[in-house]
């Protein structure tokens, strides 16, 4: 029976790091980069092992028993190996090759190592079980338990404690989530490698061992393949978080500017960039085209605005949403001007350089936009006679 958690897993996994390793191109392929990428095909391949019956068909197919429990175990220990190597390319210079030597030597000595001591083992199944039947049978199948698990155990070590030292100089919270989530990662399969040693214990005492993985190896390992798939995707929906967040306030100041917009378009229709809408993914184009065509607007409006401020602007006003509305008021009184004279006989109402629109200094697009959404809402609160179409 197919386990859906570690088929999933598997899957994405070797997905995210077959895609990570084919976008970068071949310049920006890191050491650290290269390293995860196999560590994610290790660990799927060895997922997608545990998840089915595919190593019973391997085993059926070959006619050697327990071959694919090997495999197993070296793509687990190629997995920890892989991750240890990531860790210390991140933790040294470039050109500090020899830890990176090092780890790669050890890391096929104990592949080596595993393998000699299971051909030694003399490994035949009986009943769902491996039993060692060479001369040192029992000596060398819990020698290959102990290589892959002290192996494993001590690539996690050298793991937990690069991340937690990258955790503790992250500067960013979803950077600390990631690394947290890593670290108990690594924590969790220190329990899942530690659960080993009763195989070590059991070839010894009997020479024998499951052909599978038992219950509670089970469950560490949907554990570890959980939080490693949380850890590894917690930047990404952060990222796509951020985009989200962006995207809704984009949307929800480009409706603000409604009411502004629909009462200049209604006396200017050549304000319109484009006749067309914008798609709704493109929402801060659209609210960056909605805020020129308004300046537009306002620009136009000014040969319509007279130099004295209409009745019920409330004199110089005090406070940013009084002068918001002060200024929607005597946008609302050009508009109403704007209907009824021709722009070119109107001389008498083009406005002296003191009657500009009221512009407070302005630090940016967010600011600007967060004004005239102001100015809009006022607009829509003025009585219709005064504030015209809306």
């Amino acid at each position: 029976m197919t386990d859906p958690v570690l088929a999933c897993a598997a899957v994405l996994l070797l997905g995210l790091s077959t895609y990570r390793f084919f976008a970068r191109g071949r310049r920006g392929r890191t050491p650290a980069l290269r390293h995860t990428c196999c560590f994610a095909w290790c660990f799927g391949a060895f997922l997608e092992l545990m998840a089915g019956q595919t190593r019973a068909d391997i085993d059926h197919g070959t006619g050697l028993a327990g071959l694919s429990g090997m495999f197993t175990d070296h793509l687990k220990m190629g997995s920890a190996g892989f991750l240890a190597l990531a860790a210390v390319s991140l933790r040294r210079p470039a050109a500090d090759a020899r830890a990176l030597r090092l780890r790669q030597a050890g890391t096929a000595l104990a592949v080596l190592s595993a393998t000699v001591l299971f051909l030694l083992a003399g490994i035949r199944e009986d009943g769902g079980q491996m039993v060692a039947t060479g001369a040192f049978g029992p000596v060398a199948l819990a020698g290959y338990d102990l290589v892959i698990t002290g192996y494993v155990t001590c690539c996690l070590v050298t793991l937990a404690r690069q991340t937690l030292h990258w955790t503790r100089q992250a500067d960013t919270t979803a950077l600390r989530t990631a690394l947290g989530l890593i670290t108990l990662t690594a924590a969790i399969g220190l329990l899942w490698a530690a659960w080993g040693f009763d195989d070590v214990l059991g070839a010894l005492r009997s020479g024998r061992q499951l052909t599978t993985e038992d219950p509670v190896s089970l469950v560490l390992g949907r554990l570890c393949a959980v939080l490693l798939l949380a850890g590894a995707t917690t930047l990404l929906w952060a990222r796509a978080g951020r985009a989200a967040r962006r995207w809704r306030a984009a949307y929800r100041s480009y409706r603000s500017l409604g009411p502004l917009w629909r009462a200049l378009h209604a006396a200017f229709p050549q304000i319109a960039l484009s006749s067309g809408r914008m798609p709704p993914a493109d929402a801060e184009l659209a609210l960056y085209r909605r805020v020129i065509e308004i300046r537009d607007g306002l620009l136009i409006l000014r040969r319509y605005r007279t130099a004295e401020a209409p009745a019920g602007a409330g004199g110089a006003p005090r406070g940013t949403d009084a002068a918001a509305r002060a200024e929607a008021t005597r946008i609302a009184d050009a508009l109403l001007r704007a209907r009824v004279r021709d722009p070119d006989d109107g001389a008498p109402g083009t406005v002296p350089p003191a009657a500009e629109p009221h512009l407070p200094h302005i630090g940016g697009m967010e600011a600007e936009t967060r004004w005239l959404g102001q100015i809009a809402q006022a607009l829509r609160t003025l009585p219709p006679r005064a504030a015209g179409p809306r």
